[in-house]
Order: structure tokens, then C-alpha cells, then sequence
């Protein structure tokens, strides 16, 4: 073969290669194109869908709530002991007398703090009633029982504020005789000295004219004068002994003021003194009657608190159920807290919980309402007993009493309640599943329908609605609809508006 043949050959050769080349990528190119929406339906999200439709709804309320007991029994101890061990747990089913704690082998904080308070108040009581300051008659009045009532205080103070203010009369109608006597003998002695300065007063008088009369030589005038004289004289002494007897006499009447005087002030000084220790007596015998009460008060109270005094345990008064406990071992009694609570066998027991008030308005007392979980219970019944203002937002809100019937229930337990309302129809019903939301609100996305050359294409479109009531299975909405649109359910993976799906069903 020449050389020429040879490259002939070659250059044939590479056609073919190139011919077969082109051929394989115009086979594949095809394929590709008639196979492409197929394989693009793979890589696409798959959806459920279905019809809107319309239909029933029936809406369930819902809620949770704990359960308390209708009348539970708190089992209160009064002294302060310390446990020992814890004979029951809670949900136990005890009977009467059934052993609930056990105590520890001593006696009560309160019982021995109320002898020693005994102790203490009987000391205190004898250590005043023989202080040696106290009447005999209060001490046995005391001693007897007697507790004098205030009517009887009130008429010995007032019958010895009158013997006071008698005496304080009488002392002091003598003071004002005495006062009388006194001023009325100073006054008569004035006047007598002015009396018995008169007759001087003329004497001297009298001495001067009887020596003009003598110088003049007129004896007649001298006798006469000196008669005169002589005369005054006689007054003088008739009015010096009338004055010494005046005084005499008043010094008498004086004298027996005075003595009277100290009669009515010693009678009004003993007075005083009676109403003092009268008063000083009621306080004092008051104050015993106290002592010796609280005396009989605490001895009542420490009888009482050993009557009453737990033995070596704490047990059930009644029938019922532990409800809660609230004591472990160790621990220590409070009078002020209950150490259990019984259910008492056949007392109902109550849960409740808070709704709008638009929900609580579709709603009647006598509604049975029931267990969300209820394959959970066997024998179970919830009742609606009221419907009551919920305070913390009593303009809005409601709160649903239930009393619920179940031997499967144990108060403090969470029970999660459904009641229905009535159904009503709606033009426009979806599943639940359907009802998205978000920033703009609840939208649900259909399946919109676009042909193709190569087939129908399947768009997620969105319809923003309003959920009119739900149920739990479906919702009714109302929202820019016809009543035949394909609404998507469920999804393989999270779809926005406008992206291509593909379908799960062939129902379109």
C-alpha cells in the first residue's frame, strides 16, 4: 500500500471517529431533553395536598390544672416533736387510726415550756401574796377564790371618796369659826384701843383748859373742868375692863374653834389615809386575782397539752388518701403547719383553669369535659361546676371549675382537659397541617397549575387567611378562595411562595 493510500486511510478514519462523536452527544442531548422534567421532579420538594372544602368544626377547649382536694383534712399537731420515721408515702390509701409518722420517745417542747411557765408564774404569786405590804383581809379574800366584781370596787371608792369630802367639810367649816373668831377679836381689840384712847385724848384737852383757867383766876372754870377730868377718868377704866372681858371671851370662842378645828383635820387626815389604802388594797388584790387566774389559765393549758399529747406516733383520724406530706424523718413538727393531708374517701376533688372570655361564653355549668391524655385512664369524669372571673384579668379571662370523679386522680396531680363546643359549618374547612404563619400573618399555600411543552409544572402559591375556629384535625378559614383550590399539607422540606413542588398524590 503506498503512502498515499495510507493517509487516505487515516483521514477516513478520523471522520468516522468525529461522525460517531457527533452522533453519541446528539443521542444524549436528546435524552436529556426529554427526560429533563423528569429528572427535575426528582430534585423538587414532594407535597400532600388537599382540596379545600367545606365542612364541620368542632373547636375544644382546652387546659391544664392541678387537682386539690374538696374539703381535704389537714392533720394539725400542736406540739413541736421530732419524727422519727415516715410510715406512708403519697397516694397511700390509709383507715383510721393507721400509723402515718413515728415519733421520737420525747416529750413535747410546748409541755415542758408550759410547767416551767407554771413554776414560774406559781413563785411569783406566793413571793407577792406574803411580801409582808398586803391586809390580811386581801391575802384570805385571795387565797378563797373571792374576785371582788368592779361594781363592788366602784361602791367602797365611792364610800370612801364621801367620808373624804364629808371630812374635808367639816375641817373646813371649823377653819372658817376659827378664821371668824380670829378677825372678829382683832377687830373688837382695835376698836377697843381706839375707845380707850379717846378719854386721853380729852384729858389732855381737858389739862390744858384747866391751866388757862387757873391763870385766868377762874376757879369756878377749874372745878368745873377738873369734874370733867375726873369723869373721863371713870370712863377709861369702865372701858378697859369691857375690853379685857371682850377679849377674854373671844380667846374662849377661839379656843374652842381650835380644838374643834383639830378634830376635823385628823378626821379628814384618817379619811385620806382610808381612801389611799383603800385604793392601794383593790390594786393589790387586783393584781393577785390576775396572778392566781393566769395561774389557773397555765394549769389548764399544761392538763390540756397532756391530754392532748402525741403517744409514739401520729395517725390517720379518717379514711382517705395522702394527699401530701409534710414532714420527713428528722424533721420537726410545727403548730402551724399540717404535717399531712388525707383525700377523704367519697369528697370530691376540683381542678380549674383560665380561658377567654369569649371561649368560657360557649360553655354551661353541667358540661363534661374530657382527659386529652385519655387512654390514660379507665374510670375518669371531669364536670364543669363553674364558671367564675378570673381576677388577674377579670374583663377578659374566666376561670373553669371542674370536679373530677376519678379513683386514678390523687390531689397536687396535673390533669390536661378538653371540652367541646358546639359544631358549626363553615364554607372554606382545611387540615391543621395546612395553617401556616408568619410575620404577616396565617397564610396557607396552594398548588397553582402552569402547562409546559414538557408537562404541568406545580407553583406553591400563597392565600393569607383568617382562622375562624379549629378542632383537632381541621381549621376554618376564610380568605381569598373559590372552594376547589388543592391546599398543601405536608411537605419534605420547608417550600416558600413561588417555588416549583412536586406532587405526592395524583389528585390533579
Amino acid at each position: 500500500m503506498s503512502e498515499v493510500d495510507i493517509q487516505e486511510k487515516k483521514a477516513n478514519r478520523k471522520k468516522d471517529l468525529i461522525k460517531d462523536f457527533a452522533i453519541a452527544f446528539l443521542a444524549i442531548m436528546l435524552v436529556l431533553t426529554f427526560f429533563s422534567n423528569t429528572i427535575m421532579n426528582y430534585t423538587l420538594p414532594e407535597v400532600a395536598t388537599q382540596m379545600v372544602q367545606s365542612g364541620k368544626v368542632s373547636p375544644k377547649i382546652r387546659g391544664t390544672g392541678t387537682v386539690e382536694a374538696d374539703d381535704p383534712y389537714s392533720i394539725m399537731v400542736s406540739e413541736t416533736r421530732k419524727i422519727a420515721s415516715v410510715a406512708v408515702k403519697v397516694g397511700d390509701h390509709v383507715s383510721k387510726d393507721d400509723v402515718i409518722y413515728y415519733l421520737e420517745d420525747k416529750e413535747s417542747d410546748e409541755l415542758e415550756e408550759a410547767r416551767k411557765t407554771l413554776d414560774e408564774l406559781e413563785l411569783a404569786y406566793e413571793q407577792s401574796l406574803f411580801s409582808g405590804d398586803i391586809p390580811d383581809d386581801v391575802i384570805t379574800n385571795v387565797r378563797s377564790g373571792r374576785k371582788t366584781t368592779y361594781d363592788t370596787y366602784q361602791t367602797e371608792i365611792k364610800a370612801a371618796e364621801d367620808k373624804y369630802q364629808a371630812a374635808k367639810a367639816a375641817d373646813d367649816a371649823a377653819q372658817a369659826v376659827v378664821d371668824y373668831y380670829t378677825n372678829l377679836a382683832a377687830a373688837d381689840a382695835a376698836e377697843n384701843s381706839y375707845n380707850t384712847a379717846t378719854p386721853e385724848y380729852m384729858k389732855a384737852e381737858l389739862d390744858y383748859e384747866i391751866v388757862c383757867a387757873q391763870q385766868a383766876g377762874d376757879t369756878e372754870r377749874v372745878n368745873e373742868l377738873t369734874k370733867q377730868k375726873e369723869e373721863l377718868e371713870k370712863n377709861k377704866s369702865q372701858l378697859s375692863t369691857y375690853a379685857a372681858q371682850m377679849a377674854a371671851a373671844y380667846a374662849y370662842d377661839l379656843a374652842t374653834a381650835t380644838q374643834e378645828k383639830t378634830k376635823t383635820a385628823q378626821a379628814l387626815k384618817d379619811a385620806e389615809q382610808e381612801k389611799k389604802d383603800l385604793l392601794t388594797s383593790i390594786k393589790t388584790e387586783i393584781s393577785l386575782c390576775d396572778q392566781r387566774d393566769k395561774i389557773a389559765e397555765q394549769k389548764e393549758k399544761v392538763s390540756k397539752l397532756e391530754s392532748e399529747s402525741v403517744g409514739a406516733s401520729i395517725k390517720a383520724p379518717v379514711d382517705g388518701i395522702i394527699s401530701s406530706l409534710g414532714l420527713v424523718a428528722g424533721e420537726t413538727t410545727k403548730a402551724d403547719t399540717a404535717v399531712a393531708v388525707i383525700q377523704i374517701d367519697g369528697k370530691a376533688m376540683t381542678t380549674s383553669f383560665s380561658v377567654t372570655t369569649a371561649q368560657a361564653k360557649k360553655l354551661k355549668v353541667g358540661d363534661i369535659a374530657e382527659p386529652q391524655n385519655s387512654w390514660y385512664y379507665t374510670d375518669f369524669k371531669a364536670t364543669l361546676t363553674a364558671i367564675k372571673a378570673d381576677t388577674s384579668d377579670p374583663a377578659n379571662k374566666k376561670v373553669l371549675v371542674f370536679t373530677i370523679e376519678s379513683p386514678e386522680v390523687t390531689t397536687g396531680q396535673s390533669v390536661s382537659l378538653q371540652i367541646g363546643e358546639s359544631s358549626s359549618d363553615y364554607d372554606f374547612t382545611v387540615p391543621n397541617s395546612a395553617i401556616r404563619q408568619d410575620s404577616n400573618g396565617k397564610f396557607i399555600l396552594i398548588v397553582n397549575i402552569k402547562s409546559s411543552p414538557l408537562g404541568n409544572r406545580y407553583i406553591a402559591q400563597r392565600v393569607d387567611v383568617e382562622v375562624l375556629a379549629s378542632d383537632d384535625t381541621t381549621s376554618a378559614i376564610s380568605g381569598s378562595l373559590e372552594g376547589y383550590e388543592y391546599v398543601i399539607t405536608t411537605t419534605t422540606s420547608p417550600i416558600t411562595a413561588g417555588q416549583q413542588v412536586r406532587l405526592a398524590n395524583t389528585n390533579l
